[in-house]
């Protein structure tokens, strides 16, 4: 999938409005952990299985802070948007 900032609030939610015992799981799915792609897949697939068992049966480990590349790659992106608005985004 394609990631860029700002697309975070885009993405599904874990889990279903419609079911309350579906989840979702994947690189594409809404999360506060921070991690992508593979690890995001990952990190989605432990919290599922912590909420289909009711209690937590994997441990998922917090991110630490972004380091400074990160955040001013971020930074960087940010301010570019902000001046040139118009600039296509990828959905």
């Amino acid at each position: 999938t394609w990631f860029y900032p700002g697309s975070n609030s885009l993405l599904p939610k874990g889990t279903s409005e419609a079911f309350r015992n579906l989840y979702y799981v994947g690189d594409y799915v809404r999360t506060n952990h921070g991690s992508w792609s593979q690890e995001k897949a990952y990190v989605t697939g432990l919290e599922a299985a912590n909420a289909v068992m009711g209690r937590q049966v994997a441990r998922v480990i917090p991110l630490k802070e972004a380091e400074a590349h990160v955040a001013a790659g971020s930074g960087a992106v940010s301010a570019v948007r902000s001046v040139f608005p118009f600039l296509p985004s990828i959905p």
